[in-house]
Parts: structure tokens; sequence; C-alpha cells
């Protein structure tokens, strides 16, 4: 219990450190503290011109960066000015949504903490429904045209089918080969059940499952493609009511029974269909959409929290116990933290292998090697614990996909500091 908690206090403070590492000494500007002293690029009128009219980009997307142009504006040019009402909503909500990792944390120790506060999450089909919308808000920011860039942009049609590769390709790889040697193993050392069948399937829909919407901030932070991002983390999204299911039910049918079909009408109920709905609605509600699109990023974001820190309250016995339950067993670790040490080691491959093999295999450039390490690391990990519950799957299988939010959410954001901190010193040498 004492190693979760420490895991969970040094987590909070690398987020909170990785968020403060964001915020520049002085600003009048709130937005800049996501982005003030990024990679060099991001700050200059050339990177802003052309990511604003990147037709690849989806509105929302466009929108924010367009903000983050007149922050910049508003700062270097003119102080004095004010910003509208509505910049200033903008603002804060955009300052709200790089918090996710701090969201997803303080949800994941409440629940822990204090069950009833969130065992409510876990009542019906409340997670299904608040992933839909999840879902929904997603396909209401994205556009007829985004779907064509990705088959006639020439420039996206090589990085694209690497990154859809490397998603589908080097997770579920690294979640077999982690969950096969830590968690598949495991029997509960009071009753001898082996309990580490639902670990595995957990943590194989993890790696299985597309990317996370939060790739994209994190691709902004870093210095990334963010247009590639969202383009990426679109056609796994899209890819995934098919290829999640298969891939799952290849890895896990010897060891754990698994509906194929069961699995891919989950995921058409609850991605598929949410965001063709938000399409439809884009297309012939476009200014309806336009006002929501500027809360969706933060709604997504209380809401996977929400997800997340119910399925640790469901399972908060076994936070209290599992450390007890190790020592009487003479296990060298609980369960918690042996379900910690397994999804953050699938992350931290997935991140790896992404970036290395676009880079040293394919050849592709550093920002797009960075981009395809951010969409392979960060899963959509509220699509394994809908998909885990939706298919009837023990409560146990749920705990990777909530840990997993948490967990990539931090390496991701801790990568996209380092990677900044390389680009300002890089940037300090050429200049000298």
């Amino acid at each position: 219990m004492r190693m979760y908690y420490s895991f969970i206090a040094s987590s909070l403070l690398l987020a909170a450190g990785v968020v403060d590492a964001f915020t520049p000494p002085s600003s009048s500007s709130s937005l800049r503290h996501i982005t003030g002293g990024c990679h060099h690029h991001l700050s200059s009128p050339q990177y802003y011109s052309a990511t604003i009219h990147n037709k690849s980009t989806p509105r929302s997307w466009r929108s924010t960066n367009k903000l983050l142009q007149l922050s910049n504006n508003n700062n270097d040019d003119d102080q004095t000015k004010q910003p509208s009402s509505t910049s200033k909503i903008d603002q804060i909500l955009s300052q709200l949504t790089s918090l996710f990792p701090l969201f997803v944390l303080g949800a994941s120790i409440t629940g822990s903490i204090i069950p009833s506060t969130l065992n409510w999450v876990n009542n019906g089909n409340i997670i299904s429904a608040m992933l839909a919308g999840v879902m929904l808000g997603t396909g209401m920011t994205l556009e007829k045209s985004d779907f064509g860039t990705i088959l006639t942009n020439k420039q996206q049609r090589k990085s694209i089918p690497i990154g859809v590769l490397c998603q589908f390709v080097l997770m579920p790889l690294s979640a077999s080969i982690i969950g096969r040697a830590l968690l598949l193993p495991y029997h509960d050392p009071t009753t001898m059940a082996h309990v580490g069948k639902h670990l595995f399937l957990g943590l194989v829909l993890v790696g299985c499952s597309p990317g996370g919407t939060a790739s994209n901030l994190v691709s902004l932070i870093a210095g990334a493609d963010v247009a590639l991002s969202v383009l990426l983390t679109t056609c796994s999204t899209i890819l995934a009511s098919v290829v999640t299911p298969l891939l799952t039910k290849f890895i896990v049918g010897s060891a754990i029974p698994v509906s194929g079909k069961a699995l891919m009408l989950a995921t058409a109920k609850v991605v598929l269909l949410p965001v063709a709905l938000g399409v439809f609605l884009n297309e012939y509600f476009p200014k309806l959409c336009q006002q929501v699109s500027r809360w969706t990023p933060f709604a997504s974001v209380v809401l996977v929290s929400l997800i997340c820190g119910g399925v640790v309250s469901n399972n908060a016995a076994m936070w209290t116990t599992g450390s007890a339950a190790a020592v009487a067993g003479g296990g060298a670790l609980s369960l918690p933290m042996l379900i910690l040490l397994a999804v953050c080691l699938t992350h931290t491959l997935g991140f790896t292998a992404g970036y290395l093999v676009p880079k040293k295999v394919f050849g592709l450039p550093e920002r797009t090697a960075r981009t395809v390490s951010i969409e392979t690391g960060m899963q959509n990990s509220a699509l394994a614990v809908v998909l885990a519950k939706s298919i009837g799957a023990d409560p146990l299988s749920y705990l990777p996909g909530a840990l997993s939010a948490t967990a990539h959410s931090v390496i991701g954001s801790g990568l996209a500091a380092f990677w900044r901190l390389m680009d300002s010193r890089k940037k300090t040498d050429d200049n000298e």
C-alpha cells in the first residue's frame, strides 16, 4: 500500500513539475502557460501560419493554434490589449485541458481512498455512455475533408501508414510481451486463483486500443507534428472498430476465451457510431459543432478522469489488501504495484519503439518520429475499460486501462518536457 501511494505521489509531483515546466516565468496570457518556451518553431509565425491553414487539421485544433498565435501576438506586440471574454474562456479551458494528468491522478486517488464518491460511475452503462460522449465530441471536430486528406496528401501517404502500423503492431506486441512475463503467471497468494489471466486481458486491450486524444496536446507541447497527430488518432480510432477486436482475440485467444464478435459490437457502439454521428452533425450543423467543440477537450478530460476513478473505486479493496496478501504469500511485489509496473513498462516500450522504428528503420524526420512515438505510447485507455466491461470480463481486467490513463499521461508529459529541453539547448548552441 505504501509503495502504491509512493508511486501516486511521485507521479503527481512529476506531472505538476511538467505542467510547471510548460509555464514561462511571466506571461499575461494564460494560454501561454501551456506552450510558453516550446520548440522554437512553435513560436514562429511561419509555423502557426502553416498549421492554421493546414486543412488536414480538424477545426478544433486549427482554432486552438489560432488562439495560440493571437496569444503570442498579444504578449509580444501589445501588452495593454485585453482579450475578449470568449478568448479568456478559451484560454482557461486550454489551460485546464493541459492538466489532464493531474485530473486523472486526482480521480484515481479519490477512488482508492474514498471509493463511495465515485462508485456511481460503475452503475449500469454509465462508463460506456461517458466514453461514447468523448467519441461524439471527437467526431464533431472532424470534417469529410479530413478523411480525404489521408488519401490525397502526398506528405502523409508515407507517415500515416507507418504511424498506424506502429500503433497496431508495436503496442500490442509490447502488451503481449510484458503481460505474459508479469501478469499472466500471477495467482492469488491466498486463494491460488489464476487472476493473472484477467489482468493480461486488460493489458492487451490497452495495447490494442487506438491512440488517445490527449496525444494531440502532448504533440503540440513536444514540438511534434500536430496535424499528423490528429490524423493518426483519427485513423486508428476508425480502424479500431475492426482491428482492436481481431488483435485482442488473436493475442489472448489461447489464454482466456474472448468473443471477437462481442468485442466488435462493443467497439462499434462506443467508437464508430458516436464518431460517425459527430461527423454528421459537423456536416449539417457546423455552427453548433463549432460552439460545442470549444468545450469538448476539457469535457473529455473530466469524463476520462471519472472513468478511471470509478474503475479504481470499484477495486478499492485490492489497494488496501494487495500488499498484505503479497507479504503473506511471500510475494516480492503487491498486486497493485505489479499492475502498475506492467502498465508503465508497456507504455515505455511503446514510446521508445514508436520513436526508434520510424526514425531508424524508415528514415522519417525528427518531428514525425516524435509524433509517431507519442501516438504509439498514448492509448485510448478508457476504451480498454469499456470493452472489458462490455464483454462481461472480470472487474480485475478493468484495472490496467484505468492505471494506463495515468501512466501514459505522466510518461508522455515527461517525454514532451525532455524533448522541449533538448530543443532549447540545441537552439542555444546554434545561437552561440
